[in-house]
């Protein structure tokens, strides 16, 4: 098994078309062919269900994937770690939002201020994924999430609170209720575990939203742009609040409050790459 399967399989596996996978790798069809029967041949299973129309993983290939993204993550960061010109390397990985809105202004002096550690955030991958392999595996130093729960090898620090209002690009009176909820203008993004709950009791626990979206960014263009409603935190929000292009609207309970958490190891409490991501984050 070499670092050329790994990237063979993952691209097979993510665009179903051993042509296209060949062309996005800038290598021949037969390539990637041999490549994924040499991988197949290690491994000893076959990882792909294959006809003259589509590409499929069989059951070994979809308990495999995870296993394949985290070693060609992994491989990735050995490069960062031995790259000349860096002091050292941060990795740290936390919504979108909270990099843009809450940790921008941050990141800009702590490159002032560190020139030669090397830096990589991650956001767009989910949160779960982000602690359960990411950080326990040690490819992330410092996590971003919203309540966290506890965990006996994980330390978690509180970073910040903020209320979660509903907002809109239209000002109205009406008091937000369950229906509302389950209207197509309702646009929704989960914002934790605490306000998972706040929001189920609302709605109840097999709610499914008409429109569901994953980045914060995404849901305040689709608000501004359209006659939707939805959650965001007043930190982002209240700057368009402020110029009345968001209004915040009302809803029969009030809103709930919250937190964020900067999570490590706590073995690697004292490792010069977490104090780093501490000290980016303000809290040392």
């Amino acid at each position: 098994m070499d670092i050329s399967q790994l990237e063979a399989f993952l691209s097979v596996s993510k665009i179903r078309n051993f042509t296209r996978a060949a062309e996005y790798l800038h290598i021949s069809q037969s390539a990637v062919t041999a490549r994924i029967q040499a991988l197949e041949k290690s491994i000893g299973k076959s990882l792909f269900l294959r006809d003259n129309r589509n590409v499929s993983l069989t059951q070994a290939g979809i308990h495999f994937l995870p296993y394949a993204e985290r070693m060609l993550i992994l491989f990735e960061e050995s490069k960062v770690t031995l790259a000349e010109g860096a002091e050292s390397y941060l990795v740290m990985s936390g919504p979108g939002s909270v990099w843009h809105y809450y940790y921008f202004k941050h990141i800009l002096t702590f490159r002032q201020t560190h020139p030669k550690v090397a830096l990589k955030f991650l956001s767009y991958i989910d949160s779960s994924y982000m602690i359960r392999d990411l950080l326990l595996d040690g490819v992330v130093q410092v996590a971003i999430r919203y309540d966290e729960p506890d965990r006996p090898n994980v330390t978690k620090q509180l970073l910040f609170e903020d209320e979660i209002i509903l907002v809109s690009s239209r000002a109205n009176t009406h008091l937000h209720t369950k229906s509302d909820f389950l209207s197509g203008q309702y646009y929704h993004l989960d914002w934790g575990h605490s306000f998972t709950k706040w929001f189920e009791a609302i709605v109840g626990g097999s709610f499914l939203p008409t429109f569901e979206l994953d980045h914060s960014t995404i849901m305040l263009t689709m608000i501004l742009h359209g006659e939707g409603f939805g959650f965001l935190p007043r930190t982002i929000a209240q700057s368009f609040l402020d110029t009345q292009q968001l209004y915040e609207l009302r809803c029969e309970v009030p809103f709930p409050i919250t937190k964020a958490y900067g999570l490590y190891l706590t073995e690697n409490r004292d490792h010069p790459n977490v104090q780093l991501g501490l000290k980016l984050l303000g809290v040392l």
